[in-house]
């Protein structure tokens, strides 16, 4: 979480990062969170989903095939080849996904395993706080729209759909071991961690870590910038993976003249977990948007 103010101005905008799926166990959420959300007058999300009824209805058909294509048309044999394995050691069949094209694949498949694991989209950060917004008749905004963020998907190139696959299938794998660190460094705000797992998952897809990640921070900075001449103190959840590196938010804030600042809110400590409840996992998709 970041406390962002600029000079000559009164507006406060307080910046956190969200994991977009968490599990019971995750909550309560840090104290920061609840405190920045009783300081703000709006909350402003990457996208508002209670201002776009059918968003779901319209992720689905752009992410399904219609009756003339299927999945192994758009997949090398090796890489349709791993994807068939991984549904035969999931107990489905191989033609589980032929209905889904390769980026739609990879996020059904992030969300399913992580719900296998108590996992629940309801209990994410942005989805959370929308909920408590609605309820409490909190003005909501978004960044951009539901058909925008499709469209990143919907406009990869075959070759980097199938890379997205290919990431998602090996982040699966390994579950079990990942997750300790991935919750631990959202927790505490260790960006270098955040960074490097982020890194890790996007090596070998520059294009679509530009388009994903890069292009929409530069735009975001640039509308978080304009925020601070508006009438109201905000609250910003954005995935934490905008949050850090060199192209991060952070750090285009602060070269935008911004003073942006770690604030945690915290008078005391938060209880720490037990290491059995530590053994889950949650892909670095759901990092990003709309995963």
């Amino acid at each position: 979480m970041w406390k962002v103010t600029a000079e000559g101005s009164e507006r406060v905008i307080y910046l956190g990062g969200s994991i977009h799926i968490l599990t019971e166990e995750d909550h309560p959420l840090p104290i920061a969170f609840e405190t920045a959300y009783r300081a703000c007058d709006e909350l402003v999300l990457e996208i508002a989903t209670s201002k776009e009824p059918g968003s779901d209805t319209l992720a689905l058909q752009k992410g399904m095939y219609g009756e003339n294509g299927k999945i192994s048309d758009d997949l090398s044999p090796e890489m349709f080849k791993k994807l068939v394995q991984y549904l035969k050691e999931a107990g489905l069949p191989k033609t589980a996904m032929d209905g889904f094209r390769p980026w739609m694949a990879s996020m059904t498949i992030s969300i399913t395993e992580i719900m296998k694991l108590g996992g629940r989209p309801d209990l994410g950060v942005d989805t959370f706080f929308e909920s408590k917004a609605i309820e409490d008749k909190k003005v909501i905004s978004a960044l951009e729209t539901t058909e925008f963020q499709i469209g990143l998907f919907t406009n990869l190139s075959k070759e980097d759909q199938e890379k997205m696959l290919l990431s998602t299938l090996k982040e699966v794998a390994n579950i079990e071991k990942d997750f300790p660190k991935m919750v631990k460094a959202w927790r505490e705000g260790d960006d270098s961690m955040v960074e490097e797992i982020i890194n890790e998952s996007m090596v070998g897809s520059p294009n679509f870590r530009e388009e994903l990640l890069d292009k929409r921070n530069v735009n975001w900075a640039k509308k978080i910038n304009a925020f601070m001449k508006g009438d109201r103190d905000k609250m910003v959840i954005v995935g934490a993976a905008h949050l850090v590196g060199e192209k991060g938010l952070v750090k285009l804030l602060r070269d935008a003249g911004l003073k942006v600042q770690r604030w945690n809110a915290q008078k005391k400590k938060t209880p720490q977990k037990s290491a059995e409840k530590e053994s889950r996992f949650i892909p670095i998709s759901i990092l990003q948007p709309i995963s």
